[in-house]
């Protein structure tokens, strides 16, 4: 963004049943507040990540946590090109640090015709209150 804008958000994370619930309430208020709802797919495997924020936005992601990192990547058969697309690719990749008590993160999106030439979207930080 130009020029660069500084977001603050509060996130919880919370359980519901054999689902992760993700929700992000942003300042300043003109960014969405968001919820998603993880799992369903064999403890094994890659979860489904359903998105939707306050402003109408509703994408399907997958998500996984391999040793200390977090990825979130869209899922297959989602049309980023679509008409409720962002126009590019999406993924995201977090490090857990040994202490659990951060999460150094960024967005990126994938661009070109395959949305495979990534860079970075925004960088992002939790911190666990």
């Amino acid at each position: 963004m130009e020029p660069p804008m500084k977001l603050s958000a509060e996130t919880k994370i919370e359980r519901l049943g054999k689902f992760i619930v993700l929700s992000s309430v942003s300042e300043p208020a003109e960014m969405p507040d968001t919820i998603s709802i993880i799992g369903g797919a064999p403890d094994s495997e890659p979860q489904p990540m359903h998105y939707f924020d306050s402003g109408g936005v509703k994408r399907l992601f997958m998500m996984a946590l391999e040793g200390s990192t977090w990825k979130i990547w869209r899922a297959p058969g989602e049309d980023w090109n679509g008409p409720s697309g962002p126009g590019f690719n999406q993924r995201f990749i977090g490090e857990i640090s040994a202490d659990g008590q951060t999460i150094e993160a960024r967005w990126e999106r994938g661009m070109g015709d395959a949305g495979d030439q990534w860079e970075t979207d925004f960088p992002i930080k939790y911190f666990r209150k």
